[in-house]
């Protein structure tokens, strides 16, 4: 794991993550969008309209406001592409509802990752606070604020702010929500031991929406917009910029979830994924999963777990970037 022991206790984090991409003095990796919980791999969502508190507590947080209790939460994933492992990610979070009208919280989860690339592993976090309030019946606000920090071949970057807003609109049963994030830049005074690396990451804007069909039966689809000609990677002040073309910058899922929280619940989802390299790449995910209430009878109600999997490049080769992806996801509310 990237992060050190200091972050366990605080719903900490830890990564490592990466990908191939400008070959200049040395070969510097890039970096896919992360799926931050086990209930957002199982959906291949981002969680920008999902009402679900396993996934808009790591995505869309607006959407917690019809949520009345207090949350605690803790996620962790890994991947699999043969014969290696990758290390173990952590993401937690916690959430206060203080009326019927605002929250608050606090959440670490990983932004972009790479755990399977030809050279070196890349991984960005960030530890952000958060506010939701909302306007009236029908719209709510979020707004997320926190410093983020990236690991790449020998140590770690300088912190930068990641901020991010999203919306959430509903009424009866449809819904809409809106999220935009600009997760940084980063500076590494000694990568590879002697080099000065410093690099933008993209912005995103997500865009969703989703209808309940009946208390059994939930769709939504995502659209995103990587803003990726707004990166820029400087190595030894030798500025470089890729002119990636505007199509390739877009991803999206379509997700289904099928029963109820309160007792068991299927997940799944397809997806396009957008990976950096010399290129952008698309890789096709399809994901499956089950969330529930975890022994009701035992423990009380209130406790909720998610178990997902998902294939990142279908009919594609591990070799050349396809992995296989688990999480597992605890929730309690109090």
């Amino acid at each position: 794991m990237i992060f050190k022991s200091k972050w366990y206790l605080a719903f900490l984090l830890s990564s490592i993550c990466f990908f191939p991409i400008f070959p200049l003095v040395a070969q510097i990796s890039g970096y896919d969008v992360a799926f931050p919980s086990a209930y957002l791999l199982g959906l291949s969502s981002q969680g920008v309209v999902t009402t679900n508190p396993m996934g808009s507590l790591y995505g869309n947080t607006a959407f917690l406001s019809n949520q009345s209790k207090h949350i605690i939460d803790v996620s962790a994933n890994s991947s699999y592409a043969n014969p290696d492992i990758s290390p173990v990610y952590i993401s937690g979070a916690g959430y206060i509802s203080f009326s019927e009208s605002i929250g608050f919280g606090i959440r670490g989860k990983p932004v972009y990752l790479r755990s399977f690339p030809s050279d070196e592993r890349f991984s960005n976090y960030t530890f952000q606070a958060f506010v939701n309030w909302k306007l009236n019946p029908y719209i709510t606000f979020a707004l997320h604020l926190g410093p983020g920090v990236s690991g790449r071949l020998g140590g770690y970057s300088s912190y930068s702010w990641n901020v991010s807003f999203s919306t959430a609109i509903q009424y009866e049963n449809f819904r809409l929500g809106i999220l935009l994030e600009s997760p940084g830049s980063y500076r590494f005074d000694e990568y590879l031991g002697s080099e000065k690396l410093k690099e933008k990451l993209p912005e995103r804007a997500v865009l969703g929406f989703g209808y309940r069909w009946n208390d059994w039966l939930d769709f939504q689809l995502e659209g995103s917009r990587k803003f990726y000609e707004g990166t820029n990677v400087d190595l030894n002040h030798k500025s470089q910029y890729i002119p990636y073309p505007i199509r390739t910058m877009y991803s999206g899922n379509f997700s289904l979830a099928i029963g109820r929280i309160e007792s068991i619940q299927l997940i799944t989802g397809v997806g396009r994924e957008i990976r950096m390299d010399r290129s952008l790449r698309g890789f096709y995910t399809a994901s499956l999963g089950v969330a529930g209430s975890l022994f009701p009878t035992w423990f009380g109600e209130g406790y909720f777990y998610a178990v997902s999997f998902q294939r990142a490049g279908i009919s594609v080769k591990e070799s050349d970037g396809a992995e296989t992806r688990g999480a597992v996801q605890l929730q309690f509310h109090f």
